[in-house]
């Protein structure tokens, strides 16, 4: 007797990496402007690290804030 052959499972293929923003390490750990949606005056200071959905920024005094990325309207490097 010939056994019938099995059917496959097709498997999902997960995707890799995807983390972090390309666009991020060009501004990590400089000087930067921060543009919020909801607030009018950018904040100042630098980007410390990121994540897939926030943003870990120290401010000019030296406070640390996590911003979603929901909210970020724009980052402008300063020199």
């Amino acid at each position: 007797m010939e056994e019938a052959p099995k059917e496959e499972k097709k498997k999902k293929k997960k995707k890799k990496g995807g983390g972090k923003a390309e666009f991020i390490p060009e501004v990590l750990g400089r000087p930067v402007a921060v543009e919020l949606d909801g607030n009018d005056e950018p904040i100042v200071g630098m980007i410390v690290d990121n994540s897939t959905f926030w943003i870990k920024f120290q401010d000019a005094n030296g406070r640390i804030m996590h911003l979603n990325k929901a909210y970020v309207k724009s980052i402008i490097p300063l020199k």
